[in-house]
């Protein structure tokens, strides 16, 4: 319960808060004092009161990414690390500020604005592109978003930050030349096998470099994808991915180096950035314009939406949580579509049906094979259906 008094020629408030004792001068006008006294009166009854503890960003820093290390795979915790070094030296050189409870939202705006000037370190040439930093503003998000859970802060001065307009792009997949002529040229069995598995699980290279043969089960034809005690899939959920029967026959005449599926010829662990270079010096020489391991996923879920139009089957095989991730691959269903249309029964509906016809003034009809039979002296046709 809060206390208004004066003490001296000044009013001051007295309340506690998560079982702290606060005192606040309220200034020597005993009107000001009074209205401000109900405000925080107010906001203490409703529970919008906090005092922030104040916390430099670079040991928020830590405790954050260990947090993230704990809960979500290698990859997103090095993402993590790259957006929050880049916000921690743009707030400590352009803004000055050292507290993470200092930040606020003029100063996120200013770092978007900041980011949209700074070089591409993927292109030669050009700015980060606006996608990127859209990412990077969804992970800020996501750090001020547990900063305010842990009370660092009052508010999260991201939250009503608004992300970038994109236009939408269509994920970069292999064509069947593409594919045909990767693998022709592949430089060892070896680098053939990696490909072919990833373009038949569609798993993402992480997932297949953590591969152990204690998640690849024969008599099923399934492949398990689990968190392990040293490495998390994205999500950190598992799934199971059915084995195509290139992948089940490629596996199966595997040799058994290591517990890896995957390995180096020595049977240490696979370098992803190693394999990437290797991947992308390969597509230059054969002319293949830009793509990454990713780019093999990309194909997996383009090809079975091509011909399946099944978008829930391509988000349950890419173990993605929300439909909406998936629904990049939506646009690839058109030719299942046209397919699935063509479908439905002809002017005669009994030719698709098997089931009796009702024409104008001839009464109930049948169709056997394909001729129109009277509603006498005829036997039953049998449903295609």
């Amino acid at each position: 319960m809060a206390k208004l008094f004066k003490r001296g020629k000044a009013w001051y408030i007295t309340y506690y808060l998560a079982g702290e004792r606060h005192r606040k001068s309220l200034g020597k006008d005993k009107k000001k004092a009074q209205e401000k006294f109900r405000e925080i009166s107010y906001r203490l009854s409703r529970k919008e009161l906090i005092e922030s503890k104040r916390i430099p960003i670079g040991m928020y820093g830590k405790e954050f990414l260990e947090y993230v290390k704990s809960r979500n795979s290698e990859k997103t915790h090095h993402n993590y690390s790259l957006v929050f070094n880049q916000l921690e030296n743009y707030l400590k050189g352009e803004e000055g500020v050292v507290n993470l409870s200092d930040v606020d939202r003029g100063m996120i705006d200013r770092y978007v604005s900041f980011r949209l000037r700074s070089p591409s370190k993927r292109k030669k040439e050009g700015n980060v592109e606006r996608s990127t930093v859209n990412t990077e503003l969804k992970a800020i998000k996501r750090i001020f978003s547990r900063a305010l859970e842990l009370n660092y802060v009052k508010e999260n001065p991201a939250r009503n930050v608004k992300f970038l307009s994109t236009a939408r792009r269509n994920p970069r997949f292999f064509s069947e030349a593409e594919v045909a002529l990767i693998l022709e040229e592949c430089p060892d069995v070896w680098t053939k096998e990696i490909y072919v598995t990833l373009l038949y699980t569609g798993m993402r290279i992480g997932e297949l470099t953590n591969l152990e043969w204690e998640d690849v089960d024969f008599s099923t034809r399934k492949i398990l994808i689990r968190p392990k005690d040293f490495w998390k899939p994205k999500g950190n959920e598992e799934r199971h991915v059915p084995m195509h029967d290139v992948v089940f026959y490629t596996l199966l005449k595997k040799e058994r180096i290591c517990n890896w599926v995957f390995t180096k010829a020595d049977g240490g662990k696979i370098n992803v950035h190693s394999l990437e270079t290797k991947f992308r010096r390969q597509l230059k020489r054969l002319d293949i314009p830009y793509a990454t391991l990713h780019t093999w996923r990309h194909t997996f879920a383009s090809y079975i939406m091509m011909r399946s139009g099944n978008i829930r089957a391509v988000q349950k095989l890419l173990g993605h949580r929300s439909i909406k991730t998936t629904e990049i691959y939506s646009h690839l269903s058109e030719r299942h579509l046209q397919h699935v249309v063509q479908l439905l029964p002809g002017p005669n509906l009994g030719t698709v049906l098997g089931t009796p016809a009702i024409l104008p003034g001839k009464g109930i009809t049948q169709v056997v094979e394909k001729k129109v039979v009277g509603d006498t002296g005829f036997e039953p046709v049998t449903s295609t259906v």
